[in-house]
């Protein structure tokens, strides 16, 4: 496809040189960088119907690490049990961190019952709920209380340098990825069994406390030639015989760039010359 060969300020370019050569001005009266990226785009024109690859490079695009995220961790306490004993898990976001606390809460609310200023039953708000059982400063009662901890995920990554014009793995290719494919089998508590193909990797395993056998795809250690280059990886899944997701139109160009463009400045031309 031509249009990968340039960036948007080159098409831009070979739209106006196309426009302005429809209306009969003699090419050498371009300016230079029209010229120069004119002559580009016959040279690729040619090379690629003599099937060969342009002598200059595809126009590539940079794709930095995605930035850390962060979690909460939450730990509550009671009187009955060592703060350091204590429940604790890990939220995604800190709503999510209050909705489950505020359902311990309400399980426990008849703890408080008779305190003055409080109603008879918990409030349907989660955040005002954890805020009248455990008091403005988390403090009603000795040895009850609670903590809401924000904490940066430090994620480790390199810039990808991805070509604009995407193509998939040829098939030679693909078998050859599906060949050097490596399986790791737990080998302590620490890790998880995971098949890995041209850096994808998979985890498949029994999760107890789910009750469920869980199936987690990590994309981020991909190889470049998988990444698009909006930074996603054109993933499909499939359970038995149904797709339970497929992301592989989400970035693919319905139409070749540079036609659209062509097709836009022929509307302008037709309308300039009736």
């Amino acid at each position: 496809m031509i249009a990968t060969r340039f960036s948007p300020l080159d098409i831009e370019c070979l739209v106006k040189t196309a426009v302005e050569l429809w209306e009969e001005i003699d090419p050498s009266d371009l300016p230079e960088n029209q010229q120069d990226t004119l002559n580009r785009a016959r040279d690729a024109m040619l090379a690629e119907h003599a099937g060969r690859q342009p002598a200059f490079p595809e126009v590539v695009t940079f794709i930095s690490p995605h930035p850390a995220g962060q979690v909460f961790l939450l730990r509550y306490w009671d009187a009955s049990w060592d703060p350091k004993d204590g429940p604790m898990d890990v939220y995604a976001d800190e709503d999510s961190a209050l909705a489950d606390l505020a359902e311990y809460v309400r399980g426990a609310w008849r703890d408080i019952e008779g305190e003055q200023a409080l109603p008879e039953e918990p409030p349907a708000d989660d955040r005002e709920a954890v805020r009248l059982y455990y008091g403005p400063g988390r403090n009603r009662r000795p040895g009850m209380g609670y903590s809401l901890d924000r904490l940066d995920v430090i994620r480790r990554g390199r810039t990808r340098i991805v070509p604009l014009g995407y193509r998939f793995p040829d098939e030679d290719a693909c078998e050859q990825a599906n060949r050097d494919a490596a399986f790791h089998p737990q080998t302590n508590d620490d890790t998880l069994p995971c098949t890995k193909v041209d850096g994808v990797l998979v985890f498949s395993y029994l999760d107890y406390e789910a009750g469920a056998v869980r199936v987690s795809v990590h994309l981020g250690s991909a190889e470049d030639r998988l990444v698009r280059p909006d930074g996603t990886v054109p993933l499909r899944v499939e359970v038995e015989d149904t797709v339970v997701l497929d992301s592989r139109a989400e970035a693919a160009p319905g139409r070749d760039l540079l036609n659209k463009l062509l097709d836009v400045a022929d509307d302008h031309q037709e309308e300039a010359n009736p």
